[in-house]
This record gives structure tokens, C-alpha cells and sequence, in this order.
């Protein structure tokens, strides 16, 4: 079975991190209603323009089990299914170094293979990003 991969601008990138610690803080130290949860994470992530999968997986802690359990979030898509991904802006958000990433402002780095295969006419490969997040 083939998988998607989503592409992100580096904003949502940072829209997305900054969601997962707010939710973080809230399931580890408060008891919840699952079902409630979850609906409010689903709804979280509808804000920021996602849909997303929930999953839920207990714990132990020194090898002890813990009541409840954390949830693991995956971004499955956009709430727009009408979305084309602006390469572009992307481009844009890179250089602009949108994430504040130290010494990735003003230029897309590309290793030497995809380099060599984008001049060999080939293409490049990759995850459309030129930069790790």
C-alpha cells in the first residue's frame, strides 16, 4: 500500500508543533473524557486547516501502569480538499527561514546527489522541502 506524504509550508509546520504542545500540556496533567478529547483535538487541528487521526496508547511509568492514556495524533490531510500546495510560497518560507532555523536563512541546500541528478536530467528526490525539519 502506497502512502502520501502531505506537503507542508514551513508556517503550518510551526501552526502544527506549537497545537501538539498545547494538547501535550493538557493530556499530561489533567484526566479527560477520551471521546471529548479526542473531539477537541480533532476540532484543534479543523482550526489550523487539518484533519487527523487519533490513537490512544497507555502507559507505565518505573514499569508501573498508569490510569489513562496519551494520545498519538497523525495529520492525515486538509480540510480543503481543493488545496494545491504553492510551491513557491514554499520557497519563499524557506528563504525567508520561517522556522528560525540558525544558518538556513536565505538559501535552500541540496545535497550533492539530488544536485547531480537535477543536472543529469533526472530530477531531484526528496520530500519537496530543501531543508530537514
Amino acid at each position: 500500500m502506497a502512502t502520501d506524504v502531505l506537503d507542508l509550508y514551513d508556517h503550518e509546520v510551526e501552526e502544527i508543533l506549537q497545537l501538539q504542545l498545547k494538547l501535550n500540556d493538557k493530556a499530561r496533567y489533567g484526566r479527560h473524557n477520551y471521546t471529548d478529547f479526542e473531539r477537541e483535538i480533532r476540532e484543534s487541528f479543523a482550526e489550523i486547516g487539518f484533519t487527523v487521526e487519533v490513537s490512544w496508547y497507555g502507559f507505565s511509568v518505573g514499569g508501573q501502569p498508569q490510569d489513562g492514556a496519551m494520545p498519538e495524533v497523525t495529520v492525515t490531510g486538509r480540510t480543503d480538499a481543493k488545496h494545491v500546495f504553492d510551491k513557491d510560497r514554499q520557497v519563499h518560507e524557506v528563504t525567508h527561514n520561517v522556522l528560525g532555523i540558525p544558518g538556513e536563512e536565505g538559501v535552500i541546500k541540496a545535497d550533492p546527489d539530488t544536485v547531480k541528478n537535477f543536472l543529469d536530467g533526472n530530477g531531484g528526490h526528496g520530500h519537496g522541502h530543501g531543508h530537514s525539519h
